[in-house]
C-alpha cells in the first residue's frame, strides 16, 4: 500500500510501508479508517489469492471489500485503523477484519433472505453470507472481530467431484 494511505502491509513477519504489492501469506494488513483505501486493499489482496480458482478469488474480495467497507462506516469511528488478514491453507481462504469500534451491540449475520430495503442495515453481512462459507462475528477489544472462511476451490468443481 502507499507510504501516504497509512497502510502497512506484514510481510513474513514484519511490516513494511510502501514498496511493491507482492505479498506472502498470511497477508496482514492495517488499513486507515477511510473508504479511499478500498481499491488499494483488492490490489494487495488479489496476488495472495493466486493459485485460489478465479471466480472463487473474485468472490473473495467482494466479501473482503464489503467487510472492510463495514468496519470502516460502523466499527471505526473512534479513528482507529482497521485490521486485515488473508490467508490460504488446506483448501480454505481465511479471512479477519478487526475494528476497535466503539461497538455497543454485536451485529448479527442475517437469516437466509436479504434484509427489506427499507431496513436499517444488514445487506452488506447478507451479502458476505451469500459469497462465502462460513461467517462468524465476535466482540474484539471495544470493536468486531469479522471471521470469513471460503472453499479455495469453486463451488460447481466441488459438486461435480461429488456426482
Amino acid at each position: 500500500m502507499a507510504a501516504t494511505g497509512g497502510a502497512r502491509r506484514r510481510r513474513g513477519g514484519r511490516f513494511e510501508a510502501g514498496g511493491g504489492l507482492g505479498t506472502t501469506l498470511p497477508m496482514e494488513l492495517t488499513l486507515p479508517p477511510v473508504s479511499s483505501c478500498l481499491p488499494e486493499l483488492r490490489r494487495t489482496a488479489a496476488p495472495a489469492l493466486r493459485g485460489v480458482d478465479g471466480d472463487v478469488a473474485d468472490e473473495v474480495l467482494l466479501a473482503l471489500d464489503e467487510a472492510v467497507g463495514n468496519a470502516i462506516r460502523h466499527g471505526s469511528r473512534g479513528g482507529r485503523p482497521v485490521l486485515v488478514t488473508l490467508d490460504v491453507d488446506d483448501g480454505w481462504v481465511h479471512m479477519t477484519v478487526r475494528d476497535h469500534g466503539p461497538t455497543a451491540a454485536l451485529p448479527h449475520v442475517p437469516a437466509a433472505a436479504p434484509p427489506s430495503t427499507l431496513a436499517d442495515g444488514g445487506r452488506g453481512l447478507w451479502l458476505i453470507s451469500q459469497l462465502v462459507d462460513e461467517v462468524r462475528v465476535g466482540r474484539w477489544r471495544s470493536g468486531v472481530r469479522l471471521e470469513l472462511r471460503r472453499r479455495a476451490e469453486s463451488r460447481f468443481a466441488v459438486a461435480a467431484r461429488g456426482a
